[in-house]
């Protein structure tokens, strides 16, 4: 009985002490803005912010930000850490960012000279084709992400997506000699099939804080 005992707590006493070590190893990468080498990713931890993966360690967890409007930094705690800790951090970031922006640049660009096309060939329950024409001076960013919305009772509603498990490739892409850029949608992806209605794209981009730039409506029947 006795030796089952110190069995236990020497065991035990092997997981502290391992705890501690990773830890530390963890802390210090941490400090330096690289990623936890002791740490299992959370499969319910990416969030659809641009990219922010959760990690958990050995009596820790971390989170490492990145973020569509740029907050890219990593965060080390108990387990009891959250995404929502920070919000007033990243707040301040994108309003740090944002005022700079307007007093370091003026952009010639309106959401008005922005057209988003659906290609109702394209249009299926999986998937649709659309052209973006963005014939401004200053063109946006134009990213892949993108929402989906249905019209019920003659409002716009959110679609809510199919997992929290879903993430972003944080990228920008060039516009051609047209100033246009073809982007097929996977909707099955991240919504599910879509049933019978009428629906709209949402393009988020950047213009002195984010805003929507929408689609044309197209139907599935």
């Amino acid at each position: 009985m006795k030796k089952g005992i110190k069995i236990c707590f020497s065991i035990i006493g092997m997981i502290l002490v391992l705890g501690i070590v990773f830890f530390v190893v963890d802390y210090n990468r941490v400090q330096k803005q690289e990623k936890p080498l002791f740490c299992i990713k959370n499969p319910a931890g990416t969030y659809m912010d641009g990219g922010t993966v959760e990690y958990f360690g050995l009596g820790y967890k971390v989170i490492d930000f990145n973020t569509l409007a740029g907050f890219d930094d990593i965060k080390i705690g108990t387990w009891i850490m959250d995404y929502n800790d920070f919000e007033e951090e990243m707040k301040a970031y994108e309003n740090t960012l944002e005022e700079n922006l307007q007093s370091n640049e003026e952009f010639n660009r309106s959401p008005e000279n922005v057209t988003i096309e659906v290609d109702n060939i394209t249009v299926s329950l999986e998937s649709v084709s659309i052209t973006i024409t963005d014939n401004n001076v200053d063109q946006y960013g134009w990213g892949v992400e993108f929402r989906v919305q249905k019209k019920v009772n003659g409002e716009w509603k959110e679609l809510n997506y199919i997992s929290d498990d879903l993430s972003w490739i944080d990228i920008a892409y060039e516009l051609n000699e047209d100033n246009q850029l073809t982007q097929k949608l996977d909707i099955e992806q991240y919504y599910g099939k879509l049933s019978n209605g009428i629906y709209r794209i949402v393009k988020p981009v950047y213009d002195n804080g984010y805003i929507n730039i929408y689609s044309n409506e197209f139907e599935i029947k």
